[in-house]
């Protein structure tokens, strides 16, 4: 008795079978080898260097780094874009990455709007530095890929608008 029912329902397994249907929805873009590098307090007279270990040449070369930080009169959930203006427009950051040894160090800057060393101290509560590596890599063989961003006129012809 148990083997016929043991074929009857091995049966009904197969036969209840259907072939794959067609592809769904194409998901949302993830986050695949984006590394972010968080940092805690620190109070930033001038200048302050973050290391950031592990990341080889080839990927800082290839990918777009971007920095946030959060200063102390701001509210917890504030957070500033580097390089930009500080908070209230009382200063600017800027950065450069450097290598030293077998890390990069990604060195900000504080300025005062008119370009002169910003020496008063800064209390930056939180900084988060992202490593976005790109997909696609194009050499252009030092040509330009689009217009001058700096010169209205290349932007304005190069995107064909009128007067």
């Amino acid at each position: 008795m148990k083997v016929p029912f043991l074929l009857l329902i091995i049966s009904l397994m197969a036969i209840s079978c259907k072939k794959d249907g067609p592809a769904g929805p194409a998901g949302k873009d993830g986050n695949a080898n984006v590394t972010v590098f968080n940092f805690g307090s620190r109070v930033v007279t001038t200048a302050s260097n973050y290391v950031l270990s592990g990341i080889s040449r080839g990927r800082i070369d290839s990918s777009m780094v971007l920095a946030y930080y959060n200063p102390v009169p701001e509210d917890e959930s504030a957070w500033y874009p580097v390089p930009g203006l500080g908070s209230l427009g009382a200063y600017e950051t800027r950065y450069f990455i450097s290598q030293t040894s077998n890390d990069y160090t990604f060195s900000v800057r504080l300025v005062t709007p008119a370009g002169a060393a910003y020496t008063t101290p800064v209390t930056f509560r939180k900084m988060r530095i992202f490593i976005v590596p790109a997909n696609n890599v194009v050499n252009v063989n030092g040509r330009m890929a689009g217009p001058d961003l700096k010169d209205y006129y290349a932007v304005k012809e190069f995107y064909n608008i009128p007067d």
